[in-house]
């Protein structure tokens, strides 16, 4: 029997790799350069389960030590669910769905252990031991966490940003060659809510720095590279039925009639316009026939 498709078999050239290696967009990317964005639960919120926005990670030091001293974070994981079916000979498995796992995110503590004080009042507020008590799910869940990923070089040019210009030209650099960091991707976390508070061990050896690793739960995420690289999928058109939508579909035309029972065949079927919408967006009719979309995509 003879090899399949040989024509298919790359031969190994090491100038071929070589100029496909120096292209940027093909460098190996770093586990360095990242950083990290909360969210606040509402429950931290000033007035919602606490008197000050002191808890509060978008702003002031909380947000860089949330940022700055997130030592490591362990990305988010996808696993397709399958089922097995068998009718004759080998059995072969299908999708039926998808899980995902927990991240966990290691941060240096702060002499202050405001971090740690961030993470203790969070899940005091989640499940309270004092009164075996828990909060409302949509009130303790951080509504998305951003992860971004940075790459060494190769983004806008230094003389943009005026901090950045004075430190190149005290040190002499020639700032109109240098470049920032590149922004080239991002994870968005839904629904996220610490359940663990790892231990941190004491010890009168050789001082360390001190490292906090929390675990978190999350409903799903999504994952953005730059938009050169992507392709959302394909948004194709679709068909309400007579009667449905009547004016809620943009460029579409009135339907009339109240004969929701309809075929390739019946007249009143109309093809509406494409409606763009984001990633992970749903779009449905609701009962009274009109479109509607959800800003929270599964």
């Amino acid at each position: 029997m003879a090899i399949p498709r040989p024509e298919s078999a790359r031969y190994s050239s090491l100038q071929e790799f070589m100029g496909f290696f120096k292209k940027t967009d093909n460098h190996p990317s770093f586990t360095n350069l990242f950083s990290v964005h909360f969210a606040s639960p509402p429950i931290l919120l000033q007035g919602g389960g606490v008197s000050s926005n002191k808890f509060q990670p978008e702003t002031g030091d909380l947000s860089l030590l949330l940022d700055y001293y997130a030592k490591t974070v362990n990305l988010p994981s996808k696993q397709v669910t399958t089922g097995q079916a068998a009718v004759v000979g080998s059995a072969h498995k299908f999708a039926t769905g998808t899980s995902f796992s927990q991240i966990s995110i290691s941060f240096q503590v702060p002499r202050s252990q405001k971090t740690r004080t961030f993470f203790e009042r969070w899940t005091q507020l989640m499940a309270n031991d004092a009164n075996q008590y828990t909060e409302y799910y949509k009130n303790y869940v951080c509504p998305t966490l951003y992860i971004y990923k940075w790459e060494r070089g190769h983004g806008d040019q230094v003389y943009t940003d005026p901090k950045m210009l004075r430190a190149l030209r005290e040190a002499g650099d020639n700032y109109l060659l240098a470049r920032k960091n590149k922004l080239t991707a991002c994870w968005v976390l839904q629904n996220v809510f610490p359940y663990n508070i790892g231990s941190i061990q004491l010890d009168n050896e050789k001082a360390k720095v001190m490292d906090m690793s929390i675990q978190f739960y999350y409903e799903r995420y999504r994952f953005y590279p730059e938009s050169a690289f992507d392709d959302p999928g394909v948004r194709g058109l679709i068909t309400i039925p007579g009667g449905a939508g009547a004016g809620s579909v943009p460029n579409a035309a009135p339907i009339g009639g109240s004969d929701n029972t309809t075929t390739e065949s019946t007249s009143r079927n109309q093809t509406a316009a494409t409606i763009s919408r984001p990633l992970g967006q749903d779009i449905g009719i609701n009962q009274r026939g009109t479109v509607v979309s959800s800003a929270q995509g599964r």
